[in-house]
């Protein structure tokens, strides 16, 4: 019965509105870590039209034996109908600027002799017909995976084109030979009809020969020696998707880095004011706020750089991270580091205790809407919302042009963002201990220890 009665005054010891509620949102942490998670990373492949992609056709239509081939227009057409991704028709200076600025996550070129080279395929010398992707990792490594998606809707596209223009080829001249073949026929048997008659008979031959030659004509010459292997291997695999990478990010931990960086960091400031004090009560009670706040923030802070570069240094010399940009790396990350303690301190001073829930709820929440695994566009609107608005969203981006390169003003906004989140969250500090100096009740209550 003791135990019970003294885990009753553990509970007891959580008192007025907010530490009320402390036991039931730390009942609730598992539930809103596991399915805040799920939901925004439920249905990610599902979701894929959502996500802007370009196709820029530069295909110029051909004319074979009288018919037009525009494969270049059957394409954009087919992709567009297939509903696969959120396709956008562009031209190719369009498409490039905003694969570098994130507007599209991939493009897809039709070349200019697509036609040309689709109409080929029965020629003596056939070529096979192709389009190129271009990706850009600086907006994602994982959208490279769903583009292999897109690639092999490509290819499925790309045979039916192929096929389908040779069937017509074939059915083109099937139908000139059953015409000749009926014409033919038709002169002999009022040839036959005129064989007692010399006079006729001398130019209806004439007439038989040169339908025949005619005929003859339409038949397609059969490819001998390599010409024949080349027919028969491009008649197998008719068409070809070439890829491309603006900032490559090779390794798939490489493409995880700013993901896994920006949880680390925050984590830090999550964890650093469980061990330190968020600001020194004396330093509140003498009437320096602006004292106590930096007093508070800095030791934590300077803990924060120095794990943000010892957690950069493992990483690139025990994985050869290798990153494009360095020193902008390690100034991100020391930024954050500064910014995101900067907000575990106002949170703390704020609300105490209940201060590293809501920083907690704050790190699910980011997990799930800052971009880091798959694009932001597959996720429910809610976390598309969250997105614009979370500090770790811009430092997920910055790193990504950090390590594999891309756009300078997206790092410039990545800077300048953190920056402000981190002296925001200092000067509400200040405020939130100004007021401290004010003697309450609830003041003179023990803070709650975990």
């Amino acid at each position: 019965m003791r135990v019970l009665r003294l885990a009753q005054l553990e509970f007891r010891r959580f008192r007025g509105p907010l530490s009320r509620l402390v036991p039931w949102v730390l009942a609730l942490v598992p539930l809103l870590y596991g399915s805040l998670y799920l939901w925004s990373n439920w249905d990610p492949y599902g979701l894929l039209h959502r996500v802007p992609v370009a196709i820029v056709n530069e295909d110029k239509p051909v004319e074979v034996e009288g018919r037009t081939v525009d494969g270049g227009a059957r394409l954009v057409r087919a992709v567009r109908e297939s509903g696969s991704f959120d396709w956008h028709t562009s031209d190719t200076a369009t498409a490039h600027d905003k694969l570098r600025n994130g507007d599209y996550f991939f493009t897809v070129t039709v070349p200019r002799d697509f036609s040309a080279a689709l109409s080929s395929s029965l020629s003596q010398k056939p070529r096979r017909a192709t389009v190129h992707l271009e990706l850009n990792d600086a907006n994602g490594f994982i959208i490279g995976k769903a583009a292999d998606q897109a690639r092999l809707e490509l290819q499925n596209q790309l045979s039916a084109a192929a096929q389908e223009v040779e069937l017509r080829q074939v059915f083109g001249q099937g139908k000139e030979l059953k015409d000749g073949l009926d014409e033919s026929a038709a002169s002999a048997k009022r040839l036959a009809g005129r064989a007692d008659d010399p006079a006729a008979t001398g130019p209806g031959l004439q007439k038989l020969s040169q339908q025949l030659a005619h005929l003859s004509s339409a038949v397609p010459h059969a490819p001998e020696g390599q010409a024949a292997k080349d027919q028969a291997r491009l008649l197998a695999s008719p068409v070809d998707v070439t890829s491309a990478n603006l900032h490559p990010a090779h390794l798939y931990g490489r493409g995880m880095t700013p993901f896994f960086f920006s949880i680390a960091l925050w984590v830090f400031g999550l964890v650093g004011y469980l061990v330190l004090r968020p600001y020194n009560p004396r330093a509140v009670d003498e009437g320096r706020p602006a004292t106590a706040t930096l007093a508070g923030w800095l030791p934590t802070a300077l803990l924060g750089v120095l794990g943000a570069l010892v957690l950069y240094a493992v990483v690139q010399l025990g994985l050869d991270l290798d990153a494009e940009h360095p020193w902008l790396l390690v100034a991100l990350v020391c930024l954050a580091a500064l910014s995101f303690v900067a907000l575990a301190q106002f949170f703390r001073a704020l609300l105490g205790s209940t201060g590293d829930l809501i920083l907690l709820i704050l790190l699910m929440l980011q997990l799930t809407s800052c971009g880091g695994l798959y694009p932001v566009e597959t996720t429910p609107a809610f976390f598309r919302a969250l997105h614009p608005v979370m500090p770790m969203t811009y430092l997920v981006d910055g790193l990504r042009v950090t390590i594999s390169g891309g756009q300078g003003s997206t790092l410039g906004l990545s800077f300048g963002v953190l920056a402000a989140y981190g002296a925001a969250a200092l000067l509400a500090t200040g405020l939130v201990l100004a007021r401290r100096r004010r003697w309450s009740m609830q003041r003179l209550k023990p803070e709650i220890q975990f």
